[in-house]
């Protein structure tokens, strides 16, 4: 559970995405604030990234909430938001999601909150099972 003193919630449009092929994947949004723009690095986990994958398009406007990160190297810190939710819908981030995120693989496949529901195709022995249960209830 994120701790709210750590909760962050921020909007922009999305400027690029880095796959390192890691746990993580990298991106960058851009906001304009008092006139200036400020330009911000976020992680998202891979399984969070492939259910939204669509919103992760260059000159998206989006809206996330995570939380504050950070390591140390070289004793220099490096601070990043790691990304908890993400909607293109202000709504869906302050009140949370009402519904599955549905959306269309390249190839035409359905995506059902990041898991692509593959069709497959029945086997002889179903297909016959199915024609018998078909038989006993229209008599034919």
């Amino acid at each position: 559970m994120i701790n709210d003193i750590n909760m962050i919630m921020l909007s922009g449009v999305i400027n690029n995405v880095m796959d390192n092929n890691m746990e993580y994947i990298k991106f960058g949004i851009t906001s304009i604030k008092n006139n200036s723009k400020v330009y911000v690095s976020l992680n998202v986990n891979r399984n969070l990234y492939n259910i939204y994958k669509d919103f992760f398009v260059k000159d998206n406007k989006i809206y996330i909430k995570g939380y504050i990160n950070s390591y140390i190297s070289n004793n220099s810190i490096h601070s990043f938001i790691t990304v908890t939710d993400i909607s293109n819908n202000e709504d869906e981030i302050n009140n949370g999601k009402r519904e599955p995120h549905i959306r269309y693989d390249p190839d035409g496949v359905m995506v059902w909150n990041g898991k692509r529901c593959e069709k497959i195709p029945m086997s002889e022995k179903e297909e016959k099972e199915l024609k018998e249960l078909i038989k006993e209830v229209t008599g034919e």
